[in-house]
């Protein structure tokens, strides 16, 4: 019998490894690869005091997040809220007195100042390159949400001190690690390295909500259509003329294939699944009052019965 001398000095899986090595693998697959080596193979303790490490040798320090941690409880609900094509037939004046946790370019609802946003999280990096239209977009942001305390991704911090922005108003980083693929090993630690999610609203919006000591979460607006309107906006909004690369699936070019992004609305799914169960154990309840949409990890509820 013949020897396949190529596959025998370097096996199929070593080329595919060395294939990713070389950035010659789609930028999805790559990342779902790492992130399951990585959590098969390193000790979660391991994982976190080496983020640890990272984090003290670039001077990205997340300890001030402490004085989140229960700030809220006693409060029991809060209301976090998704950037979905839904939010246009939701009256979000009714949020006002509620305590509300928005996710990216919420300042562009038309209610968005009714609903008096009281936390803003961001957790694509995007969103903090060092550019005019960055810039522009934090000063949008900084002028229409004045008293919303912002959570960023700690890689926005060196564009808002270089540019000055956000002076005067409350600004929190966080820090994220490896996602994990099992609820118990779920942790809502704002002082560590975050361990789930993959949209801003799954791995950011909803643990600060866990953190800061709400036991009954509400969302809305997190429709997860990506798929079904890959080239129509998935948005309340319909184009962002800071962002055009966010109009619609199709046009964002990080991942280009389909497939790709087959892949990543799998992955908040997923994690959509994992809260669900770290939370239930935890004795907190997330429910879904958004209106249609895809996302069917949490029960229904109607929205305007909470009022």
């Amino acid at each position: 019998m013949a020897i396949d001398l190529k596959n025998w000095i370097l096996p199929p899986r070593v080329r595919y490894l060395m294939r990713v090595a070389r950035g010659k693998e789609p930028k999805a697959h790559v990342t779902r690869l790492l992130r399951e080596m990585v959590s098969w193979t390193a000790p979660r303790e391991l994982q976190r005091a080496l983020f640890d490490l990272y984090g003290w040798w670039n001077g990205i320090d997340v300890s001030n997040n402490a004085k989140l941690e229960n700030k809220h409880k006693g409060e029991r609900r809060c209301f976090v809220i998704g950037n979905g094509v839904s939010l246009k037939d939701m009256n979000l004046s009714l949020l006002a007195n509620e305590t509300t946790i928005g996710c990216n370019s919420f300042y562009k609802h038309p209610q968005a100042k009714a609903a008096d946003l009281k936390y803003l999280c961001m957790g694509d990096t995007t969103f903090f390159e060092d550019t005019p239209r960055g810039v522009e977009y934090h000063r949008v942001i900084e002028r229409e949400l004045p008293r919303t305390v912002k959570m960023f991704h700690a890689l926005g911090k060196p564009l808002v001190e270089k540019h000055g922005l956000y002076a005067g108003q409350e600004v929190h980083y966080y820090r994220h690690g490896i996602t994990v693929n099992e609820p118990e090993l779920v942790d809502f630690d704002f002082t560590r390295p975050l361990c789930v999610g993959h949209t801003t609203g799954s791995k950011l919006a909803i643990p600060l909500a866990v953190y800061m000591g709400f036991t009954e979460i509400y969302v809305i607006g997190f429709d997860a259509n990506w798929m079904e309107s890959y080239r129509g906006s998935y948005h309340f909004y319909d184009k962002h003329e800071l962002w055009p690369e966010f109009n619609t699936q199709e046009a964002d070019k990080r991942h280009p294939r389909y497939a790709d992004q087959l892949i990543n609305a799998l992955r908040d799914f997923e994690s959509h699944a994992l809260l669900y169960e770290a939370t239930k154990a935890r004795g907190i309840k997330i429910f879904n009052a958004g209106k249609g949409g895809m996302l069917d990890t949490y029960p229904r509820v109607d929205f305007e019965s909470l009022f």
